[in-house]
């Protein structure tokens, strides 16, 4: 690629597109990469303010940005996704499905690290449906020397993929709502009604729901009941605290579950527990799921229902942007909690 003025350039091809921007009406190319220029494109040019443009250097192999780009963006993910573009440069990549999305997060900071390629992405762990787009990437000069761009297109291959898109495949939930006010009648449960939209939006179903007493053996009961009758994920309510009648904590482990955390950085959500019963995850939520619009099951249900299994160092990691602003209009989840 060489840099020429623009009246050396006339009978050469662009080595890239030229945007012309009218403030408050259009943004878009003037001239397409490939174009030749003729002296009558001056005028339009000095009027944008060009005095130099680029064009190609026929003794060098080069790849232009929108072939560039389309590269990256096949080498970023293998399935699940669609591109969208070239569009100046730019290539977006799009959720194919409803799921959890992954990043390689080394991968990608080692891509926006070469000085030529870029990556930009929403956050790890988001909730994405179909047509979102997930991340878009470029490189930054419009064309770049194939003998700088295949070896990191190999490393990237090599490394990745860079995306990943898990979808909801975990879709039979059972619910154990606790408390001797909710077992003996004398209050209402709210549970279904708060957790059936959430599981329905993942597009999972509740297909077992019980209401037990503050006791430990019937909690465990029905935990190993929901496990044996093929629940994928089990949500226990209430009784986390630190109350002389709460078990639910006490039950979860006697059903055999291994506990993975008790405890966590995440307000509202702080007596939340997780644990696993072979590959089912079983999560604890306290009592500010009645309360407050988003809480800790927000930030976990998804990666439950998606098959992804958290560690009790994701736990403690999530103290960073663990804490609900309780804004007087909820926009969950367009907002930071629970993107650490």
């Amino acid at each position: 690629m060489i840099k020429l003025s623009i009246d050396k350039a006339v009978g050469k091809p662009l080595a890239h597109d030229i945007t012309r921007i009218i403030p408050g009406k259009s943004k878009g190319p003037a001239f397409k990469k490939g174009h030749i220029l003729s002296k009558k494109d001056l005028a339009v040019l000095r009027d944008m303010g060009k005095s130099n443009v680029y064009v190609f250097d026929p003794d060098k192999g080069y790849i232009h940005e929108d072939n560039a780009a389309k590269v990256l963006a096949e080498s970023f993910q293998q399935k699940w996704f669609t591109l969208e573009g070239p569009s100046e440069g730019r290539f977006n990549i799009k959720a194919q499905i409803n799921g959890l999305f992954k990043i390689n997060i080394n991968l990608l900071t080692f891509i926006n690290q070469t000085e030529t390629i870029i990556c930009s992405t929403i956050h790890q762990n988001t909730v994405c449906f179909e047509g979102m787009t997930v991340a878009a990437t470029r490189i930054i000069p419009v064309a770049i020397e194939e003998s700088e761009f295949w070896p990191i297109v190999e490393e990237i291959r090599d490394k990745g993929p860079l995306l990943r898109l898990l979808p909801f495949s975990r879709s039979k939930v059972g619910v154990v709502a606790t408390g001797e006010e909710v077992s003996s009648g004398r209050v209402k449960d709210y549970s279904l009604d708060i957790l059936s939209l959430k599981v329905q939006s993942l597009g999972g179903k509740i297909i077992s729901h019980q209401i037990c007493p503050d006791e430990k053996k019937a909690i465990s009961r029905a935990i190993r009941q929901m496990a044996k009758d093929g629940c994928d994920v089990i949500i226990t309510t209430g009784g986390l605290s630190v109350d002389a009648d709460d078990v639910t904590l006490d039950g979860i482990i006697s059903s055999g579950a291994k506990l993975i955390s008790y405890g966590s950085p995440i307000l509202p959500g702080a007596m939340f527990a997780l644990a696993y019963m072979g590959d089912i995850p079983i999560l604890g939520i306290p009592a500010a799921l009645f309360y407050y619009k988003a809480t800790v099951l927000d930030i976990f249900l998804p990666r439950a229902m998606s098959g992804d299994r958290v560690t009790r160092e994701d736990i403690v990691r999530l103290g960073h942007g663990g804490l609900c602003l309780n804004c007087p209009k909820c926009t969950y989840p367009i907002c930071p909690f629970g993107k650490g």
